[in-house]
């Protein structure tokens, strides 16, 4: 087992870790949110573009990790 999640951690790129640093720290907001009622993006950014645009890349984060989990998990 130890041999083949190497070989996947070898096979993932720039992208997979950007994605899972995005998703990271959208988990961390939504842990904070239901445990304390505290959100930490709509604290830095308001309710602006930029925090809609935040909330975009977690969710498209979590879509490319669904995807590329699929296909690193084929191999």
């Amino acid at each position: 087992m130890r041999i083949g999640r190497q070989r996947a951690l070898d096979q993932m790129n720039t992208a997979d870790r950007v994605a899972g640093a995005v998703l990271t720290l959208g988990a961390l907001n939504w842990g904070l949110v239901g445990a304390t009622n505290f959100d930490a993006v709509r604290a830095a950014l308001g309710r602006s573009t930029a925090a809609r645009v935040t909330y975009g890349l977690v969710g498209a984060s979590a879509a490319y990790a669904i995807v590329r989990g699929r296909q690193l998990a084929r191999r």
